[in-house]
């Protein structure tokens, strides 16, 4: 707590807020400010921001010289409850999803209990999603990783091979001596790495392939 300040009693709502979402066993409510809860949330001064236009409740609004105040307590159980209603609003999402597909399926619906599903439900679930992967396959909209690891490597072929001729080729048309051929090669060499290696971040690398240009 910081000197001199004192903690007021909670309100009706905060209470029962702060009894459904209490700090962590241990931790001792206090007054603190922006820099010390981003600390104690282990978050980031733009979320908080962002926190407080959502309605994050403060002791005492931050203005220009002064900090804001925030009550520990009650800062964290708002927190805890917002990202609780957010895994609650996804849940119901998805249980919508789910009787949307079966919907579609035969103008069934999910069971009442939380949108959970038959196993022969769930079997027809994956069913249509094997046809619309299929779709999706002849429209293009979905390639095979094989297919892209093929395709990136002709691109890569062809940069190679246009790399390979470039330092030649400026030594020719700029006059480059053999130094600054050589840094041209390295550079690149370097340029074809880095490029493999982002390649490699996107689709993987399963065999763990060398770094080797060829």
């Amino acid at each position: 707590m910081q000197d001199g300040d004192e903690l007021r009693p909670l309100t009706e709502e905060e209470a029962a807020m702060v009894a459904a979402y209490p700090l962590p066993a241990g931790a001792a409510d206090a007054l603190v400010n922006k820099a010390q809860l981003e600390v104690g949330l282990n978050t980031t001064a733009t979320t908080i921001s962002a926190w407080l236009r959502k309605g994050l409740p403060f002791e005492e609004e931050g203005t220009n010289g002064r900090s804001y105040k925030f009550r520990l307590s009650v800062a964290y159980a708002w927190v805890e409850r917002m990202r609780a209603e957010e895994q609650g609003a996804r849940a119901a999402g998805d249980a919508a999803v789910a009787q949307l597909q079966l919907a579609l399926l035969g103008g069934e619906t999910a069971t009442a209990s939380g949108g959970k599903m038959s196993l022969a439900d769930q079997r027809r679930l994956i069913e249509l999603e094997m046809q619309r992967t299929a779709a999706a396959r002849e429209r293009r909209d979905l390639v095979r990783r094989a297919d892209m690891v093929v395709a990136f490597e002709e691109v890569f072929a062809a940069i190679r091979d246009a790399n390979d001729a470039l330092p030649d080729r400026l030594a020719r048309e700029l006059g480059l001596d053999a130094r600054a051929v050589e840094i041209v090669v390295r550079a690149c060499d370097d340029t074809m790495r880095g490029a493999r290696l982002a390649v490699r971040k996107v689709i993987g690398d399963d065999d763990g392939g060398d770094e080797r240009e060829g």
